[in-house]
């Protein structure tokens, strides 16, 4: 009998459980069906029926382990069945999630090939949408939608070089940019990085806020150019403005009279070319001022450098021309009539020639005026209190031009002069502010307002004034807060101290100034206290008088020794009593006696400086109503300077036109109280309350009178005086428009 065949040849460990136990059963019938047919030799045959039983145990056990195998795989196969379902659900729901996106959405792997998007996806582009499909790549859906033809692409850029620029922009780290399409459709483009470094895209539909827009701008631009047409109306000098392109955009009446402008010629868009014959040598100007030179400044193009000049007309009128570029190329050219002013130089140039002469004729003159001097100088106090508004009316007016100045880009030496006149003006109002004090209080026209108040209402203000100063002479001022109330006049007191701390600083070169109170039953002292020159002793008495100053070497321009004969005046006045004790070389102490506080309870209280002013005067609708045109200019450069929008009138008709015209109530008002024809602010902000309901407002006078203060405040109006403390009244600007509430225009 043959030998059984080897296994190895079968058996093979690279099988799978599954193939060797097939082999190993077609095996086991093999050897059976053998061992069954082995009848003649028992022997042998016993000897493979033996190994047959071997095999088959090892069948068994390879057959064991192929079942546990089978196990594993059902449990593996069913887990991966749950996963499956799992990831189907996910994917549903992301779908779900993707397409409740208002946006148009899409999702790019790191490949750059769409993943995934919603049924917003460029939807705008209805001729090529069906295309963006899934695999795609993102610069074939770049082009797609650059050859749409609702694409809007700039007519230089070819499909290729708009793909090439996206593609570029497509590169950066933050993509965000506006997509025009054609029918004035807007798409807002965004570009989001996956952490796996695929892209997601997002699409806004922004057409309805960008139409919007356009037209709340072009009813901003309209309003601003009517404000412009009519302030151009409103001044005196002829202006022609001009866009970049020469061509007429602007221009006002004056001009059309001084350059005897056809009608023809004055519409918007007529050329720059077609006025070029009304400065030909001859026409309206003289030759010899050489008028052509403004034409051909005008031609010159972008570029120009201001032009100044001065032409003569043939009808004799005198004018000052000014040409001025704008940043975008457009330019204006201004005429102002001088020729008033230029008489009036003749006229003084020729008194100045004939002055020696008039000298003597004068002395007599002057000799009798001195007499009726004389006479007039008893009236001379009541006078002078009475004309305050007509008094500092102008220095208020210059103090606004000034502030507006100091707001301006000016070189360095410009900075110094507009410096120097600030302080000389500071200077006068300080001396005016002084003469008028003694004059009322000389003239008995003083009404006092005797309140309770605390003292820190006026030392805080204090500080804040003369911090500044005590610092640039390197003096330390100190003043000590407290809370003690006292009986006395607010405005008066405060008027004292400020004169005595002036006086104090002013004589002191090194040390310090202190103001402080001390406390005793039945009143207050508040001190002022220095390391001065000191006072000797036979000139302590003399200090209180006018015009006496204790150290004549002194050269401030304010200087004048009237400080301390206010402080006299008004303590009197007051029924204060006023105590000085001085040591020559160590300094001055200066005491007021105030009597305590008659209620214990605090009064309603103004509203005080507040350091955290809130940045509420931006862009703010601020009214000035005044009739001096200089204070009126003035306002609106200081108004211009804070960030507002400073709207100008004459009248209460002015500023009812105004606001007709505007179609909405600016948000405070600054109202001067004398208007003219007797007209004055309380009752036009009474009036404007009448038509427009609740607004705020706030009086401003040179008038210092307490019965006025009270009509103001029995109207809710705040108040205050001239000339005007340009950084106080900015703070409580600030601060009635931060506080307005929803009820308020």
């Amino acid at each position: 009998m043959s030998e059984p065949h080897s296994t190895d040849g079968l058996l093979k460990a690279s099988d799978s459980l599954e193939r060797e136990n097939e082999k190993l059963k077609v095996i086991v019938d093999k050897l059976m069906s053998r061992v069954e047919r082995e009848t003649v030799d028992r022997a042998q045959g016993f000897m493979h029926f033996e190994r047959a039983i071997a095999l088959e145990g090892e069948v068994q056990q390879r057959t064991h382990k192929l079942e546990e195998a089978l196990d594993v795989l059902h449990a593996t196969n069913a887990t991966l069945a749950v996963a499956q379902r799992e990831a189907e659900k996910a994917r549903r729901d992301l779908s779900t999630s993707v397409e409740s996106i208002q946006e148009g959405f899409a999702i790019f792997d790191a490949n750059e090939k769409l993943v995934m998007k919603n049924s917003r996806f460029s939807a705008l582009f209805e001729d090529v949408v069906s295309e963006i499909k899934r695999g795609i790549s993102f610069e074939d859906y770049i082009r797609l939608t650059a050859s749409s033809e609702h694409f809007f692409r700039p007519k230089n850029l070819s499909v290729e070089n708009w793909v090439n620029r996206r593609i570029e922009v497509h590169k950066s780290n933050s993509v965000n940019f506006t997509l025009e399409l054609k029918n004035d459709l807007w798409l807002q483009i965004s570009e989001q990085s996956t952490p796996d470094g695929g892209t997601i895209v997002l699409q806004t539909d922004i057409t309805d806020h960008t139409r919007l827009e356009r037209e709340e701008r072009a009813k901003i631009l309209d309003q601003q150019a009517k404000i412009v047409k009519a302030t151009l109306e409103h001044i005196e000098q002829g202006v022609l403005i001009f866009d970049a392109d020469c061509k007429l955009v602007e221009w006002n009446h004056a001009a059309i009279e001084i350059l005897k402008i056809p009608r023809r010629l004055a519409r918007a868009g007529m050329r720059l070319t077609r006025f070029e014959h009304l400065f030909v040598p001859g026409f309206v100007f003289f030759a010899d001022n050489q008028p052509q030179v403004v034409f051909e400044w005008a031609c010159f193009g972008k570029g120009r450098e201001v032009l100044r000049c001065e032409l003569e007309a043939v009808n004799g009128f005198q004018y000052d021309v000014m040409g001025q570029e704008m940043a975008d190329g457009s330019f204006l050219v201004s005429f102002n009539d001088v020729t008033k002013l230029r008489q009036t130089y003749k006229d003084l140039h020729q008194v100045n020639e004939t002055l020696e002469q008039r000298v003597v004729e004068r002395t007599d003159e002057l000799r009798a005026a001195r007499d009726f001097a004389e006479r007039a100088n008893a009236s001379k106090s009541r006078f002078v209190a009475a004309a305050s508004h007509d008094l500092l009316q102008p220095v208020n007016a210059a103090k606004l031009f000034i502030s507006s100045l100091e707001h301006t880009e000016l070189d360095q030496k410009q900075n110094s002069i507009v410096g120097r006149i600030s302080k000389s003006f500071q200077s006068v109002e300080s001396i005016l502010g002084a003469l008028l004090d003694i004059s009322k209080l000389d003239s008995g026209q003083v009404n006092l307002n005797i309140s309770d108040f605390s003292l820190d209402q006026i030392f805080d203000r204090l500080l804040d004034e003369f911090s500044d100063a005590a610092a640039e002479k390197g003096l330390k001022l100190t003043v000590v807060r407290s809370s003690a109330r006292v009986n006395s006049d607010p405005v008066y007191l405060r008027r004292i101290l400020q004169n005595l701390v002036s006086n104090a600083i002013r004589y002191t070169d090194t040390g310090r100034v202190l103001v402080g109170v001390r406390h005793h039953a039945d009143r207050l002292d508040v001190h002022v206290i220095d390391t001065g020159i000191g006072i000797a002793p036979e000139e302590q008495e003399l200090v209180f008088k006018e015009f006496h100053r204790s150290d004549p070497s002194q050269s401030s321009e304010s200087a004048m020794g009237l400080g301390l004969a206010i402080v006299e005046r008004a303590c009197l006045m007051l029924e204060h009593d006023l105590a000085l004790t001085s040591v020559v070389g160590e300094g001055t102490s200066i005491c007021v006696t105030v009597p305590h506080a008659k209620q214990d309870e605090l009064p309603v209280d103004t509203i005080e400086p507040n350091r955290d002013l809130p940045s509420s005067l931006q862009n703010a609708l601020i009214m000035v109503v005044e009739n001096d045109p200089s204070v009126r200019d003035a306002m609106e450069r200081v108004l211009e300077t804070w960030g507002a929008a400073p709207i100008i009138a004459a009248s209460q008709q002015d500023a009812e036109a105004q606001i007709a015209e505007l179609g909405l109530i600016p948000d405070i008002f600054l109202v001067d109280y004398h208007l003219d024809e007797n007209k004055n602010g309380l009752e036009l902000i009474k009036n404007l309350r009448a038509q427009h309901g609740p607004l705020l407002a706030i009086l401003l006078t040179a008038d210092r009178s307490t019965e006025l203060e009270r009509k103001a405040h029995s109207q809710g109006v705040f108040l205050r005086h001239k000339p005007l403390d340009i950084v106080d009244l900015q703070e409580l600007v600030g601060r009635l428009l931060a506080r307005r509430t929803p009820s308020q225009p």
